[in-house]
């Protein structure tokens, strides 16, 4: 460790940490301090050597050092009054008593500065009676710490204390801690009253400098003539000190405490609002803590979901496929059971019904070759089959369903000679491909159905102009449950059936295919020729239906929002007929369309199907919930998909119900109706649990501070009148100041501490009449507390009018308000309140300079959940509570923009 003799740079004595020294002893012990300042490193011995000095850089990581040890908030300006005590100053202190004055002190400062400080130097710019301006400025080295300023101010302060007169008051104009070239005091100081013993006194000392100047005086005679002034000096100084030093004390005692007071006060108020600020902050904490357990619980799920993907996909591939001829088989035959004749009669009912039979025997058998596949005992059972009419059959399926979707079906044949085929499985492949052509196709698109024969072998294509397959994916295509490209794409069944038809024939699939020009899938058949006659092939036509995106006005303007996405043309009007009961209605053909709807427009529920083109309704759910604000929005799906694992999935993705179909227009109106009610009631709990809590907090931190408050302004009175007592009638203008301020400080935090008690009762159930503007003022000066200058809040407020209510439900409307308007805007921005009888009511408006609410939002803003801030930044209930309290209160709140562009609010309510 460096010794006391090592210190080298002699920049500033050392003994001016003496008083530091002392008060951090008194409160930690000598050991601990010692053991601090080895960290320095300095001995506590050089602090206490006169003539010893240290480097500024030692002298002011030692001043800081110790003044923490301390754990005084007041130790600088203990240490400053200290410093000119008879302990620190001695005899000294007698001598500058007697013949001195702070003119003559603050001159000797100046002027002796170099004795006690090389690296800095003071002068006076100008002075006059009672005032002087002091400029210190760094010589060669310049301050770090702000701590050595603050010292240098404290001594300026405290040297009028020496002659048992109150601290001078210093403005500190100029520092160079907060970038100025140096720092400038000015200073008011009490000038001190002439008395004849310090004349006597003077007279003395001029006496014995004469006797000690002759020659024939012997220096016994000087000490004597010393000695006498010295004694006459202490008794004057006895004297005064008698007088006045229990009066100073008091003061000084008494100041502290106030300080130290109105330091406890500064803090218990930020720690108010430091609680509401964490109320929050746990309620957002709250909410992301959910948010990752959902997260974390889809993470866990991944490997089950990957595990069943293949299986799933099978059974609803399945489920569809088997569904559709089972309806068009039960429905016909319900009529035929009970004696009513079918449309379209009794015939084609029974036709219908065969068809949809032989559709799902063969659908039966499709399952059982895919069985026979996968054990490696699946055969192609040929037969003579027409090439041509097998195409021409394929396209009168679709018919219907390519007019829908404004797409052009054409067959490319000639008539040839009849082959060998297994016509199952060459329907069903090239049945699929023509059902994935349409599928990607879009209005004006062209699909080709053509067979060509090649001599050696016979090739099937199907050739579209749709958006075409990524190259990545054209070699996996025909694996077994391997999916197509883009959203929506199938569940890979289809194309590795049509792979198992070429290969049990002896041939191969393949594609060809570029993003943008289409895709063409072939089929490479041996050719084998046929004997005998062709087998004819007919298949069931698809009804042509109106593919078109409809919209229901519900019940009012007012009525909540669904957005509907389905990509069958009736089920999409059934659906959106049962939802217009209660809801607006916008439907949608896939989960695309939906997602760019949402950036227009949020609705308050969805429901979606699970299989559509484009974006299926698991993709779209996964989409929504990613999206800022939409992540606890209802979602229900509706599908055919009805086993347990199926069902698991449409959770994992994030949605709220299933419904399964078949299903009855009540059952979803219900069960969509039950989900938006439960998201409304746990938005409305939340943000009443969190009003309340803020309430308990802000009433306990209030009534804590008042109690500290209400000694305060019963005792700065007592001590201003003991200290007039003591000292006269009057005190002097600085000390009569500082009461000034205490007072007025200690009223202010009353205020405030008021206002608090009074906006956060929750428990006002009955109604009263009571007058709002109190209360909308309150609300302001809580705003301008918190918010500080960051804004500013011009108000006129009439506080008198009387309006008939609860009080504590319109005050946090008002700080919602205001909260709002504060929030929106940068700093500097300026928000005007109104509170004024217009019209029998009293009408409070809200004006501020900041965005404004969107337009797109403007005449939803009052609903539930809307809200202009970022995600976890706000609820987007407190306006909706707003419009509720105002309806309760026989009122109104309107919105739109102030004159600056920005935000206005305006709420009504009728006078008593």
């Amino acid at each position: 460790m460096e010794s006391n003799t090592a210190e080298n740079s002699q920049d500033v004595q050392s003994f001016f940490l003496c008083p530091f020294l002392d008060m951090a002893e008194d409160a930690r012990g000598a050991d601990a301090v010692r053991e601090a300042l080895r960290t320095i490193p300095i001995e506590p011995s050089l602090i206490r050597d006169r003539s010893g000095w240290l480097s500024l850089e030692r002298t002011e990581k030692g001043l800081r050092l110790l003044a923490e040890l301390t754990g005084d908030p007041t130790v600088v300006a203990r240490a400053g009054r200290a410093a000119f005590t008879k302990r620190y100053l001695g005899i000294l202190r007698m001598i500058i008593r007697a013949v001195g004055s702070p003119k003559t002190g603050y001159d000797q400062m100046v002027s002796g500065a170099a004795r006690y400080n090389k690296v800095g130097k003071f002068s006076i710019e100008h002075g006059q009676p009672g005032e002087l301006t002091l400029v210190y400025e760094t010589v060669g080295k310049d301050e770090q710490d702000p701590i050595t300023c603050e010292t240098r101010v404290a001594n300026i302060e405290a040297f009028p204390t020496v002659f048992d007169l109150p601290e001078a008051r210093v403005e500190h104009t100029e520092c160079i801690h907060k970038g100025g070239a140096r720092c400038v005091y000015h200073v008011s100081y009490p000038e001190r009253a002439r008395k004849p013993w310090r004349l006597l006194a003077a007279l003395g000392g001029a006496a014995a400098g004469t006797l000690i100047g002759l020659p024939s005086f012997s220096f016994a005679a000087i000490l004597a003539a010393s000695f006498a002034t010295l004694l006459y000096l202490i008794a004057a100084n006895r004297e005064a000190q008698g007088q006045l030093s229990t009066t100073l004390e008091t003061v000084y005692e008494q100041q502290d405490a106030v300080e130290l007071a109105a330091i406890d006060q500064e803090h218990r108020f930020a720690e108010l609002l430091e609680a509401k600020a964490g109320v929050e902050r746990q309620v957002e904490a709250r909410t992301a803590e959910l948010r990752a357990t959902s997260d974390q619980l889809a993470e866990t799920l991944d490997e089950v979901r990957e595990l069943s993907q293949a299986r799933t996909d099978f059974f609803s591939n399945m489920s569809h496929e088997l569904r559709t001829p089972l309806t068009l088989m039960l429905s016909p035959l319900s009529q035929l059971t009970k004696g009513e004749e079918p449309p379209g009669g009794r015939n084609a009912a029974l036709a219908s019904m065969q068809r949809n039979a032989d559709r799902l025997l063969r659908t039966i058998n499709q399952l059982l070759d895919l069985a026979r596949v996968e054990s490696g005992n699946a055969t192609a059972e040929r037969a003579p089959v027409a090439p041509i009419d097998l195409l021409y059959a394929i396209e009168a399926s679709f018919v219907a369903a390519v007019q829908a979707k404004g797409v052009t079906l054409n067959v490319e044949a000639e008539h040839g000679s009849n082959l060998m085929l297994d016509g199952g499985w060459m329907e069903t492949a090239l049945t699929n491909l023509t059902a994935n052509a349409l599928k990607f196709s879009r209005a004006g698109d062209v699909i080709t159905l053509a067979v060509r024969d090649q001599g050696d072998e016979v090739i099937f294509e199907v050739r579209d102009t749709g958006r075409g397959i990524p190259a990545n994916k054209l070699e996996s295509l025909f694996e077994r449950f391997a999916r197509g490209a883009g959203p929506g794409a199938g569940t890979g069944i289809g194309l590795s059936l049509v792979h198992e038809a070429a290969r049990l024939h002896g041939g191969r699939a393949d594609v060809r295919s570029r993003l943008g020009e289409g895709s063409t899938f072939s089929l490479h058949i041996p050719r084998v020729v046929a004997d005998g006659d062709a087998v004819s092939h007919t298949l069931s036509a698809q009804e042509a239906v109106a593919d078109v995106c409809i919209e229901r006005d519900g019940p009012d303007r007012y009525a909540p929002l669904a957005f509907v996405a389905e990509d069958n043309p009736d089920v999409r009007t059934f659906v959106a007929d049962i939802l217009s009961a209660h809801y607006r209605v916008r439907t949608y053909r896939n989960g695309l369309e939906v997602l760019e709807a949402v950036d227009e427009e949020i609705p308050d529920v969805f429901v979606t199907d699970v299989n559509m083109p484009e974006m299926d309704g698991l993709e779209l759910t996964a989409a929504l919930r990613k999206k800022r604000g939409l992540e606890d929005t209802p979602i229900v799906l509706v599908t055919a998909r009805g086993e347990a694992d199926q069902v698991i999935e449409g959770f994992e993705a994030g949605a709220d119900d299933y419904v399964i179909k078949p299903f009855h227009g009540r059952e979803l109106l219900a069960r969509t109706d039950a989900l938006v009610r439960a998201k409304r009631m746990a938005g409305r709990l939340v943000h009443q649990e969190r009003l309340a809590t803020v309430g308990v907090v802000a009433a306990s931190v209030a009534h804590h501070i008042r109690n500290p408050l209400n000694a305060l302004i019963g005792g700065l009175p007592a001590v201003r009148g003991r200290l007039e007592a003591s000292n006269g009638p009057g005190l002097d203008g600085p000390t009569s100041r500082m009461f000034d301020v205490f007072m007025d400080a200690a009223e202010r935090i009353e205020e405030v501490s008021t206002d608090l008690l009074d906006l956060s009762r929750t428990d006002r159930e009955a109604l009263q009449r009571f007058p709002p503007g109190r209360g909308l003022a309150a609300s302001v000066r809580l705003m301008e507390t918190r918010f500080g200058d960051a804004i500013q809040i011009d108000r006129a407020i009439d506080e008198d009018a009387q309006v008939e209510g609860r009080p504590g439900e319109l005050h946090h409307v008002f700080l919602n308000l205001l909260d709002n308007a504060a929030r929106a805007m940068s700093k500097g921005g300026k928000v005007e309140v109104v509170g004024r009888v217009n019209d029998a009511h009293y009408d409070v408006v809200v004006r501020d300079d900041g965005p404004g609410i969107p337009d797109a939002i403007l005449d939803r803003v009052f609903e539930p959940f809307v809200t202009t801030r970022a995600a976890g930044e706000g609820t987007g209930l407190g306006l909706a509570i707003a419009a509720d309290v105002a309806k309760r209160h026989g009122g109104s709140i309107s919105a739109g923009r102030s004159p600056s562009g920005g935000a206005e609010l305006h709420l009504r309510i009728p006078l008593a």
